[in-house]
């Protein structure tokens, strides 16, 4: 049963877009929003880093959307519009894919709005589309470029049974997971060695060295770099700037974590200014915004993105 490891359901209320783009004078008017992260199960671990499913009311609210792996994402019901760091914009359809994204960009969610999605691994990725990461990345990527017919179909026929209210939104984790699954791409040993030993690297500390990355390996520098690039999007030395950022985002908004672990990571960073341009680079956010509730923090705990938050999973000495 998927809610058997889902993470508790936030719900909580933001003040929406005036017509000007700036917030409403707190007071005056409020949307609701409800937020679920849904762990997969241990046998899909490898392909799917969480589900989540988000739900708002009548209005507008713009969120940033931080830089994370490629989403599959089926929209029961409102709109989502993109902004991407180049400027570019895209809006949704029932089943979109938002594909892996190096930067930020900010969305605007127009409700009511309630939608399902997967946060694929960086192999799932490759498994079900077979584009390069650093090639399709801060884009949205039409579901019949990667999907089939019948896939789309089959997507596009569980949306409209939670929009009339005959399936649950927590059902269609099912529908997503068999296409996941199904990613017809074989993906090459060699490259899966080295994705897993850029993981287990990431996941070594807050601040690993990239000689210990290369030793882990038996491909050249040269090679390794390559296979990063495709798979993550960019070489193993800014994969690591954009989790250590995501780590500091996580740790900022969720107060109940470890202090001595947000003590460890802040000292990777030379100074304030550069923690503040890295995490507004990737998550779109200040340090000092993430004492503010909001639909995108209400979504960063650890354990819903897979590899960014296994070394926050730590247990205390």
């Amino acid at each position: 049963m998927w809610g058997s490891g889902s993470l508790p359901v936030v719900v909580a209320r933001v003040a929406p877009n005036d017509n000007k783009g700036g917030p409403r004078e707190p007071g005056k008017f409020w949307l609701q929003f409800q937020s679920k992260i849904i762990t997969p199960p241990a046998e899909n671990a490898g392909l799917i880093n969480a589900f989540y499913i988000i739900e708002t009311g009548e209005g507008l609210i713009e969120e940033p959307v931080p830089a994370y792996s490629a989403q599959l994402i089926v929209m029961v019901r409102g709109r989502l519009k993109f902004t991407f760091a180049d400027g570019s914009t895209a809006q949704s359809s029932t089943v979109f894919i938002n594909g892996p994204q190096m930067r930020s960009a900010r969305c605007v969610i127009e409700g009511p709005a309630l939608q399902v999605g997967a946060s694929l691994t960086h192999m799932a990725w490759q498994r079900l589309s077979n584009l390069p990461a650093d090639v399709v990345h801060d884009q949205l990527v039409p579901a019949a470029a990667v999907l089939t017919p019948d896939q789309i179909s089959t997507l596009e026929t569980a949306a409209a049974a939670c929009r009339d209210g005959r399936i649950a939104p927590e059902d269609l984790c099912d529908a997503l997971t068999a296409v996941i699954a199904a990613g017809p791409f074989a993906l090459r040993d060699d490259h899966v060695a080295v994705v897993e030993a850029i993981l287990s690297w990431l996941a070594s500390g807050f601040d690993p060295t990239i000689s210990d990355l290369y030793a882990s390996v038996s491909v050249s520098p040269r090679q390794l770099q390559r296979i990063c690039r495709r798979f993550f999007g960019v070489p193993p030395a800014q994969v690591l700037k954009r989790f250590r950022a995501h780590r500091a985002a996580m740790l900022l908004s969720q107060p109940g974590l470890s202090k001595a672990l947000l003590d460890e990571l802040m000292a990777t960073y030379f100074d304030q200014a550069h923690l503040i341009r890295d995490i507004r680079r990737y998550t779109g956010r200040t340090p000092s915004q993430f004492r503010k509730q909001s639909l995108s923090i209400s979504l960063l705990d650890p354990a819903a993105h897979g590899d960014a938050g296994v070394v926050l999973n730590r247990p205390e000495d």
